[in-house]
């Protein structure tokens, strides 16, 4: 089964075309592993390289989450030094997103975990229905992923008060915090802002989009390395231990 499904519009006289990218590993909520990276990795190079499209929407068909973060057994199999490339990866993977000449938006219902908030994080956009709950773990276990956009999109203040506290926070403060620009009650009607926010976009040119994003993303200067070094420095997978059994015990 694929974890991530690639859903590319194809009504007729639409020259921008919308691709959908849709996580669906319900058996783990969405967790990253190996294979879901791989998946959207894949599925990015094919969007990059399609001229017809104008805009990625980043969704979740699991009921119950966005993603949840890595997968936690898959991390605990890997050495300190392939945790290090792991989560390296993840972090170009991310940026990847941010960079995108076309524009991106993230529809979150559900848990957005860890690595999950990140990867919402790293869209232009963010609607989230009132079901959403946000929460960026990483620094517990000495992990720095996607905290430099956190910061770059709500603060260094605020940035601090969510990651050194461990800080849960549900749709309407993540709305305030500017975590998310819009928050509905209703699926529905979240889901139909999103359609909204599409056909919105496909009416700016595209020159303009992609000078908006350069423009608003020229003061993120994102360092990878501080993802590897993060990981690399003392015992990683000790420290992960010891988060995961404090957290679920």
């Amino acid at each position: 089964m694929e974890t991530v499904k690639l859903v590319i519009n194809n009504q007729q006289n639409d020259k921008r075309k919308t691709a959908q990218l849709v996580l669906n590993s319900p058996h783990n909520l969405n967790a990253i592993n190996k294979e879901l990276y791989d998946e959207l990795k894949n599925n990015l190079e094919t969007i990059k390289h399609r001229k017809d499209i104008g805009v990625l929407l980043l969704s979740s068909e699991v009921s119950k989450a966005f993603s949840t973060g890595v997968d936690v057994k898959y991390i605990q199999s890997l050495t300190n030094e392939e945790a290090s490339t792991f989560f390296s990866e993840i972090s170009f993977l991310l940026d990847q997103i941010t960079h995108l000449p076309i524009p991106t938006i993230a529809f979150v219902h559900g848990y957005a975990y860890g690595a999950g908030a990140d990867l919402a994080l790293s869209c232009d956009l963010r609607i989230a229905a009132s079901s959403a709950v946000f929460r960026f773990p990483g620094p517990q276990f000495g992990l720095i992923l996607g905290t430099q956009r956190l910061i770059h999109e709500i603060g260094p203040g605020t940035a601090r008060y969510l990651t050194l506290l461990n800080k849960k926070i549900d749709a309407k403060t993540a709305k305030v915090y500017g975590l998310v620009h819009e928050m509905y009650q209703d699926l529905t009607e979240a889901q139909d802002s999103a359609t909204n926010l599409i056909q919105n976009l496909k009416g700016v040119p595209y020159q303009t989009i992609q000078t908006l994003k350069e423009l608003t993303n020229e003061q993120l200067p994102i360092s990878h390395d501080l993802t590897r070094k993060s990981i690399l420095h003392g015992d990683f997978q000790k420290r992960f231990r010891q988060y995961i059994s404090k957290s679920f015990s």
